[in-house]
């Protein structure tokens, strides 16, 4: 087999372009930030690559977020649905996203050691 083929088990989200390095989620993590009614974040939380990848099937099925191709997250900021909290917190565990916030998840860069390709 040869070394550029996707594993079986790994979906065409899942496989990474030569060079690129986030198609596959790789250098990145995703903060799930809620928000008060001023504005003020009251909560953040970052998710690891494999705390994103049980939490995104939520946000696959879930029509109001209009993820379309961007199933990383990568094109900026979505809004969370808040019938979607409920599942976030079982799926992650604590501490929970908070009723009554303004929730939002989005990717961002995480290199390590701060390099910025």
């Amino acid at each position: 087999m040869d070394n550029d083929q996707p594993r079986a088990d790994h979906g065409p989200a899942d496989v990474a372009p030569v060079g690129d390095p986030f198609a596959d989620g790789r250098n990145m993590l995703w903060l799930l930030d809620g928000f008060d009614a001023e504005d003020e974040l009251r909560y953040s939380r970052e998710l690891d690559r494999e705390e994103y990848l049980r939490v995104r099937p939520l946000f696959e099925g879930a029509p109001e977020v209009r993820l379309g191709e961007d199933v990383w997250m990568v094109a900026g900021d979505y809004r969370v649905p808040p019938r979607l909290l409920a599942p976030l917190g079982e799926l992650l565990g604590p501490p929970a996203p908070v009723d009554g916030l303004d929730h939002f998840i989005g990717a961002r860069q995480d290199f390590p050691d701060g390099w910025e390709g």
